[in-house]
This record gives structure tokens, sequence and C-alpha cells, in this order.
């Protein structure tokens, strides 16, 4: 598969805002800089054509797959259609300043330089051992791109891992109208995706896709996490948040259980 047909498959299912740009940055940036060398342990998930396999060519890797990354830790690079949906779904756009956690060896983070263009930043971070080094190298030459946060006002924050809290500097340096967009998971690594817009008076979330993620070393069990059915979209109270906010993390599963328990009592 062509570089072009590669990113028509992965953003086939996108809709106007940046679809455009989404697919220029799958065309031309090169999933082989963003790798260990080969061999590559992947999973094809084209619809009706999954399977495993072993690839040692690089003109092999532009099929809509997951490539292993740290075998003991099921950590993969992540499926470029679910991210392309995601970067669409949350506006991703020119100019934002963006902040992604758990960037693995870069792929995405460079997709997201692509598309916020030199007038905007993107910060990121890679803690674990395996992929830090080989991340922060794959990423030194983007210009947009710094591997160190500085505390700027974010437009967009990433997080590429599950879990049920954001970091609590995140969410405070969110610009107002600005998105956290996260998989918000039991601790099976299995939820939804999740938007939380910050405006002055509320916190808007929106449920977003079905995931299954590899959680996040701090996992924080919590009850409230355990029946996704009644998880819809909502507007939380300001208020409500603060209670759910302390000096390390927003505890978004405490904010939203706080939030039903308001309904109920309203």
């Amino acid at each position: 598969m062509s570089e072009n047909a590669y990113a028509q498959e992965v953003c086939y299912n996108l809709r106007g805002g940046n679809r455009a740009l989404l697919m220029d940055a799958f065309a031309n940036i090169r999933k082989e800089d963003f790798l260990f060398p080969p061999p590559w342990k992947v999973a094809i998930t084209t619809p009706g054509y999954g399977r495993r396999a072993i690839l040692q060519d690089a003109a092999d890797l532009y099929q809509d797959m997951l490539v292993e990354l740290v075998h003991e830790a099921s950590i993969n690079t992540g499926q470029p259609s679910l991210w392309a949906q995601i970067f669409n779904w949350s506006g991703l756009k020119p100019g934002m300043s963006v902040f992604e956690s758990g960037s693995g060896l870069g792929y995405f983070t460079a997709v997201i330089a692509h598309v916020v263009g030199p007038e905007g930043s993107v910060y990121f971070d890679e803690p674990h051992e395996k992929l830090h080094d080989k991340c922060h190298e794959n990423l030194a030459d983007i210009n947009n791109v710094h591997a160190v946060y500085d505390g700027a006002a974010l437009d967009r924050t990433y997080l590429c891992y599950g879990t049920t809290t954001v970091p609590a500097e995140l969410y405070r340096n969110t610009k107002l109208r600005g998105q956290i967009v996260f998989p918000f998971t039991d601790d099976w690594g299995h939820g939804f995706f999740i938007s939380l817009k910050k405006k002055k008076k509320v916190c808007e979330l929106k449920l977003g896709a079905p995931c299954a993620f590899v959680i996040s070393r701090d996992y924080k069990n919590n009850p409230y996490t355990n029946d996704f059915g009644e998880l819809t979209d909502m507007a939380v109270d300001v208020k409500l948040v603060e209670q759910a906010l302390d000096d390390k993390v927003l505890d978004v599963a405490k904010m939203i259980h706080l939030a039903i328990e308001a309904k109920s009592h309203s």
C-alpha cells in the first residue's frame, strides 16, 4: 500500500474540519522513523483482514496496524485510524499548543506537530525506560516539538494510556475552551475516550469512541469506573470539579460521580 493510500484508509471516515491536514500528515510522516529497527511485530487491524505478522520491509508498514514496542508491557504504537478519529473529533488544528503524554516512540507526536504547524507547539513525555531515550532521539529534529514542558497554556492535551485521573497541572494550564482527551478506562484498560472541555462555569464532558488501552502505571482504582453504561455527555459545575481536584490530580471518576449525584438530587 502506498503512503497516500494508507492516509486515505486511515482517514476514510473523517468528515470536514482537519481531515485534509490529517491526511497530509499520515501520508508524509515516515512510520519507520518512529520505530525500533526491524523486524517489526505487528497486528493488522483492517476490517476483514485481522492478522499478526513480522515485517522487514518499511513499505509494508503503511497499513492500519499496531506495531509492538514493548512486548512484556503490551505497549504498541496505537491504531492509526483510531488516533486520526480522535484528532478529528477533538478539533486539532494549526497554531494550537498541545501536550501529549505517553508518546511511545513519537509517531503520533509527529502527526500532531504536522497538523499544528510552525505556529503551534507540541510538548511530550514518555516515561517508560525502554522508550524514553529513543522517543527523544526521534523527535529531536522537529522544530515545534519540545521535550520540556514549561507550563505553557494548552489548547489540547492527549493522554495515550488508560486512566481515571488527569495531572492537576495540565488541567489548570488548559485554556478556556481547551480540551483534555484520553481513554477513561477500568483497571482492565477497557472504556471510552472522553473529552473534557474547560469553560468558565462548567467542564463539558463528551463521550467518544470505545477503546482498550494499556493503563497508566499510577492508575487509580475507583469504583465509579465499573458502570460505563451510565456515562453520558454532561456539563459539570466548576464547584464539583474543584471538589475532585487536589495538588496532584483531577480525579475524573470522582468528578463524574459528584455530577451524577448532584443531578439525582436536583
